[in-house]
C-alpha cells in the first residue's frame, strides 16, 4: 500500500520535524490534536453509550492519505505550506493498523472507538485520508516506524507561469523554501526525492 504525508517546509522547525520523521517514525497524537472540529463525535446510542473521552485519548493516529491527494491543490495548500512543502511517500506492507477514513454526515452507525475514529463528514472527503491508529495510555505523541519512505516530493509552486523566475526574485517565503529544499535534499541521500507539479495552470 502506498500512503502519502503532507508537511510544510517553511523554516527551520518544518525542516528539523520532515528530519526527524525520515530518521526516528511519524508522529502519532490523540484524536483532539487534530483540526476537525467534529473529531471524534458521535450519537450516543445503546452499542456506544459507554465509550468515553479518555476511552478515545488512548488511541494514537498518525494521518495519511492515497494517492490520488497528491494532484490535490487542496491538500497542498492546507498542509503543505501552500505548495512550499513536501509530501512524504510511504510504502507499507503490514496494513493491520492502517484504516481508512470513512466519509459520511450519518453519525448513527458508529458504534465502536475504531468507528468513531475513521469518520469523517463528506465535506473532508478530497483527503482521501488513512489512518495508523494504535493503542498507548501514554498522554504525550508517540513516534512510531510506519513502512518504508521510498521517495519525496517537493512542491513547486508558481513553476509553470511563464514569470515564474520573477516571482522567485520578489517572494521572500518562497526563496526561503527553495534553500531549506536544497538544506534536505542534501540530508536525504539515500531518498529518492522529485520535484512534483501539482498546479496545472499555465
Amino acid at each position: 500500500m502506498e500512503l502519502y504525508k503532507f508537511r510544510p517546509l517553511g523554516n527551520c522547525n518544518d525542516l528539523k520535524r520532515i528530519e526527524d520523521i525520515i530518521t526516528n517514525g511519524f508522529y502519532c497524537c490523540n484524536f483532539l490534536k487534530f483540526n476537525d472540529m467534529n473529531e471524534g463525535v458521535f450519537s450516543i446510542n445503546q452499542k456506544n453509550v459507554n465509550i468515553t473521552l479518555d476511552q478515545k485519548e488512548q488511541y494514537k493516529i498518525c494521518s495519511f492519505s492515497g494517492k490520488n491527494a497528491l494532484n490535490s491543490q487542496s491538500m497542498w495548500g492546507h498542509y503543505a505550506n501552500a505548495g512550499m512543502g513536501v509530501v512524504i511517500k510511504v510504502e507499507v506492507d503490514n496494513c493491520t493498523n492502517i484504516k481508512n477514513v470513512i466519509y459520511s454526515d450519518n453519525y448513527n452507525e458508529l458504534n465502536s472507538i475504531e468507528d468513531i475514529l475513521t469518520h469523517k463528514t463528506t465535506e473532508w472527503k478530497y483527503e482521501y485520508e488513512y489512518r495508523c491508529i494504535v493503542k498507548d495510555t501514554n498522554k504525550c505523541a508517540i513516534k512510531r516506524e510506519i513502512g518504508k519512505i521510498t521517495k519525496i516530493y517537493f512542491g513547486t509552486p508558481y513553476k509553470p507561469l511563464k514569470n515564474c523566475q520573477d516571482i522567485e526574485k520578489k517572494h521572500i517565503k518562497l526563496q526561503k523554501y527553495l534553500k531549506l529544499k536544497e538544506g534536505l535534499k542534501n540530508c536525504i541521500d539515500s531518498i529518492s526525492c522529485e520535484d512534483y507539479d501539482f498546479n496545472k495552470i499555465t
